[in-house]
């Protein structure tokens, strides 16, 4: 049961951090429209590579922090401060979107697309961090353990989450394509709301 916890949780945190349109996602949308569906996936697939990576060593580190009692109520008062400056964050982002008409990536490296998706999403300095602060927050509510079985669970699902969205930008941004600059206007929004409840369950439990 544990073990399908932290798949669950891995592919439900991955398909949130990367389902708002942004630099990786539209890339392999243009590179779908642009020249083929197999160059998109095979983007997503390089990145999603270094996605597994990332999370393993996110929520490795996590477990030694969660260790070490002082550092991890350290950590998970911090994690609040940054849920609801995420929160925040992102209704700023949400209201600014509003006011933009479309989002633009040009593809102009032409070499080979796994490669190349493996590393763009190399340049993701937000991902370990994210992953890390993400297993911690689990810890603390009793849903991860920091087992290696779960931390290769929780990073599988999360490249699994990670391609799901990857594959619906690549196969249906055509038929998508004008509700892209709706889902950004609104994205922020929702992605907000997850981060407010987190920070609020999380500040009360501080609290209490």
């Amino acid at each position: 049961m544990e073990l399908v916890i932290a798949f669950l949780a891995g592919f439900v945190i991955a398909a949130i951090g990367i389902v708002a349109p942004g630099m990786l996602n539209m890339t392999i949308a243009r590179l779908s429209v642009e020249e083929s569906k197999k160059q998109a996936l095979l983007f997503a697939l390089g990145s999603v590579v270094i996605v597994f990576f990332q999370s393993f060593v996110g929520t490795y580190f996590a477990k030694f922090l969660d260790t070490n009692p002082h550092v991890t109520e350290m950590l998970k008062k911090f994690g609040t401060v940054i849920f609801i400056l995420l929160t925040f964050f992102f209704i700023y982002n949400g209201i600014k979107a509003k006011k933009k008409e479309n989002i633009n990536v040009e593809v102009k490296d032409k070499r080979n697309r796994f490669l190349f998706g493996v590393t763009l999403s190399s340049l993701n300095m937000f991902a370990v961090p994210y992953y890390a602060v993400m297993g911690l927050m689990l810890a603390s509510k009793d849903l991860f353990h920091f087992s290696i079985l779960e931390i290769i669970s929780f990073s599988l699902a999360a490249s699994i989450g990670t391609f799901a969205i990857f594959y619906i930008y690549a196969v249906f941004f055509k038929k998508i394509e004008h509700k892209v600059t709706l889902l950004s206007k609104n994205i922020n929004f929702f992605i907000a709301i997850v981060t407010g409840i987190v920070a609020i369950t999380s500040l009360i439990k501080i609290l209490s």
